[in-house]
């Protein structure tokens, strides 16, 4: 009965649209015990890798729609709780929007995909444009 409980409730509490000020709260929460510190960082960051698939999945098929592109020996757990936490507290005017459009925008500043022409020879980054949520 209990574990049903806990599934009815996680499915209940992941289908609201996670804001950026929630997800902050979780990657960086200082206030919580150490458990809950960990489940709200293990939640998140289940939250970001899920992101992470589905970006993987759907840029894989279509390349147009890349917003970022991974270094080739990719991230770790950490690194990118770290960018998305420095990103978050940079933009606080932003914490309002959703979550996963947030996530984008801090790997898309984070890391740029690079020109594919042939005629790019400085390496410059292409602009990368994540379009808002109002």
């Amino acid at each position: 009965m209990a574990v049903v409980m806990a599934i009815l409730i996680c499915s209940s509490a992941s289908a609201e649209t996670l804001r950026g000020d929630q997800l902050l709260i979780m990657l960086d929460d200082e206030s919580s015990s150490g458990v809950q510190a960990n489940v709200n960082r293990c939640r998140a960051m289940g939250y970001i890798q899920g992101l992470l698939d589905s970006y993987t999945v759907f840029s894989t098929r279509d390349p147009s729609l890349k917003v970022f592109c991974m270094p080739e020996q990719g991230v770790s757990s950490a690194q990118a709780r770290i960018l998305i936490v420095k990103w978050l507290k940079e933009h606080p005017e932003r914490l309002h929007e959703q979550a996963r459009l947030l996530v984008f925008h801090a790997l898309a500043e984070a890391f740029p995909c690079k020109k594919s022409t042939a005629g790019d020879k400085d390496g410059q980054s292409e602009q990368i444009v994540v379009p808002r949520q109002n």
